[in-house]
């Protein structure tokens, strides 16, 4: 870009050399599209600053989702085991609650024994060698059961433990997917950004270079016509229209004025004329008397027709879809000249209009009705 812009700096400079009949307005000209090259290219650099701070952003978020992903794997596995050793002592709380069930069935199963037991010793005035047998039987069920009971009230707080343990380790984990899932989307979106801004970018500076390009190309064209040698009968440039004011080559809403207009990324363009937005095909009329000097395409002004007034002035009718003039063609005030379009850079169905003033751009609303 700062080569482009030393370029066009030196075009303008040979160009001030060349018209030397004009030095000191064509200096004064150059001085402004110096300052206005600076000023653009102050704001291209901003904008490389802005992209470059986009991309910390974007390597800070891939640093980050790294070092998150890391320590989500690592919670993952920690919540891995803590629910390994959870599930391990649910099992083993099971087992102990089947023995339990287990031997309140036998404890049960040996009360019932040794109740009819007693109640046929009695009967019989006698003790049976069973019913002691029975007895221990049943002291020793009792003491598994008392022992079991412990071990469930044991294992029960550790099962609790464990669940809270479990339940922490993976809310963690949950914490970090979910912050990993962040970052990813932070990240494509920045992604996403950084590439719209680089298109944008890229097509905002290859339309500013087909623009100057097109206004260097158009100011020689103009620059030519002016030039021509005028034949002894000519009276000189009078610089008056055939009434007070020109006609509007056609109506509709300005989108484009003349002189400066801000661009994306603050860079700005020169304006030499008004956009007009007009559907396409509009009829576009003569905005005064004169003759055809140009008919036919031109760059990146499209289908483009200028028409020499006689007086010192020129207008300019560009982006047209369809020219209904040929060079050399005398028209009236207000005769049909070509129907608007979207040709060249136009960027929406619009005229691009111009009025120049022995070759120079001029206001065209300081003379249109």
């Amino acid at each position: 870009m700062k080569h482009r812009i030393i370029g066009i700096i030196c075009l303008l400079l040979m160009v001030a050399v060349l018209c030397g009949d004009d030095l000191q307005d064509n200096q004064k000209k150059l001085d402004k599209v110096q300052k206005d090259l600076q000023a653009a290219q102050k704001k291209i650099e901003q904008n490389e600053r802005n992209k470059r701070k986009n991309e910390n952003e974007i390597s800070n978020s891939r640093r980050a989702k790294q070092k998150t992903d890391a320590e989500m794997r690592r919670s993952q596995e920690v919540a891995r085991e803590k629910l390994q050793a959870l599930n391990s002592v649910r099992t083993e709380l099971r087992t102990v609650e089947e023995q339990i069930r287990d031997l309140r069935t036998a404890q049960i199963s040996q009360l019932d024994k040794m109740v009819r037991l007693s109640r046929r010793n009695k009967t019989l005035k006698m003790v049976h060698k069973d019913e002691h047998c029975l007895a221990i039987l049943a002291s020793k069920t009792r003491n598994k059961l008392i022992t079991l009971g412990d071990a469930q009230s044991e294992l029960s707080y550790e099962q609790s433990q464990k669940g809270q343990e479990y339940s922490l380790a993976n809310s963690d984990f949950q914490n970090k997917s979910s912050t990993s899932k962040n970052l990813a989307a932070n990240v494509k979106k920045l992604e996403a950004q950084q590439s719209r801004l680089s298109r944008e970018q890229k097509n905002l500076q290859n339309q500013i270079a087909r623009l100057q390009q097109d206004a260097a190309r158009l100011e020689g064209l103009i620059a030519s016509l002016a030039s021509k040698p005028r034949s002894d009968d000519q009276e000189p440039a009078s610089y008056k229209f055939s009434s007070r004011t020109i006609a509007w080559p056609l109506k509709g809403r300005i989108i484009r004025s003349y002189g400066q207009e801000s661009r994306a990324y603050g860079t700005s363009v020169v304006s030499n004329g008004i956009d007009i937005a007009a559907p396409e095909y509009t009829t576009v009329a003569a905005a005064d008397a004169g003759v055809v000097v140009f008919s036919g395409s031109y760059g990146g002004q499209g289908k483009l027709l200028i028409i020499d007034h006689k007086n010192g002035f020129f207008t300019v009718y560009a982006y047209n879809n369809d020219l209904l003039v040929s060079t050399g063609t005398n028209v009236k005030k207000g005769q049909a000249v070509a129907k608007s379009g979207m040709t060249g850079s136009a960027s929406e169905p619009s005229l691009h209009f111009e009025v120049r003033k022995d070759g120079k751009a001029v206001n065209p609303l300081l003379y249109l009705e």
